[in-house]
């Protein structure tokens, strides 16, 4: 874990800390709690290609030249 300090309003601090101690939380804890649910990650833009049973060479090269279903 890496140490960051931020420089918000008082107000906004008291805000966070009062968030964290209604949920149990740390501060840093209650700040990622918020970013997964405000801001979260991007799906991945490539693969993620799953097949629901295993694949023969033909197939894969099917799948491939398909362009996985575009």
């Amino acid at each position: 874990m890496t140490m960051t300090t931020i420089k918000v309003p008082k107000v906004l601090r008291d805000r966070l800390h009062q968030l964290a101690v209604a949920d149990g939380l740390t501060l840093a804890q209650e700040i990622e709690l918020l970013m997964k649910k405000n801001a979260p990650r991007p799906e991945p833009r490539f693969g993620g290609f799953r097949s629901e049973k295993p694949l023969t060479s033909d197939e894969i090269e099917a799948k491939l030249t398909s362009g996985f279903g575009r």
